[in-house]
């Protein structure tokens, strides 16, 4: 079984990095290590956007994936798009993905600073996107982590868990 990085993009802080890692392995079962920090790849910023291309960044990361590495997720405080849509909260491209923890921050939002929202706001979209690297699309129930979250509205109303059917496709009990 290999390991489950975290490969943090410019500025992440550590206890955030360590919270994950230490939760990612309680929900898949798989040891989770953190890599070092890189620079925010500067040839996937579109200035017109005002943010990054997130499919590109994976393709950057994904080639320097750990060779006992079995998904690589990258974390990043830079706001992500897709072509199509006006932002993502993270992607997932085979086995590496990505997050952004722009707009997982209730000061986004014009709220007041929140830690534990934020940090659980964080773990789902890492349990999101690692899902999506073990396989699972999107899941209709709107509690399962594995649902498609369109705004952070969405994100909120959804649990940290995958549900019953999901946990089934990975074969998880």
């Amino acid at each position: 079984m290999g390991y489950i990085y975290l490969q943090p993009i410019g500025e992440v802080g550590e206890e955030l990095l360590h919270y994950i890692c230490t939760r990612l392995e309680g929900i898949y079962g798989h040891p989770c290590r953190t890599a070092l920090s890189i620079g925010v790849p500067e040839g996937q910023y579109n200035a017109n956007r005002e943010q990054y291309y997130a499919a590109g960044i994976v393709e950057e990361i994904a080639v320097r994936m750990p060779l006992d590495a079995e998904k690589l997720l990258g974390v990043a405080d830079v706001d992500l798009y897709v072509h199509g849509v006006n932002f993502v909260f993270g992607v997932a491209i085979g086995n590496a993905a990505i997050i952004s923890l722009t707009r997982l921050r209730p000061e986004y939002y014009g709220r007041n600073r929140n830690k534990s929202l934020f940090r659980e706001r964080t773990l789902k979209e890492a349990v999101h996107e690692l899902g999506h690297t073990f396989g699972l699309g999107h899941c209709p129930e709107i509690t399962c982590v594995m649902h498609f979250s369109n705004n952070i509205e969405d994100t909120d109303i959804k649990g940290i868990d995958l549900c019953r059917n999901c946990s089934v496709k990975i074969g998880k009990n």
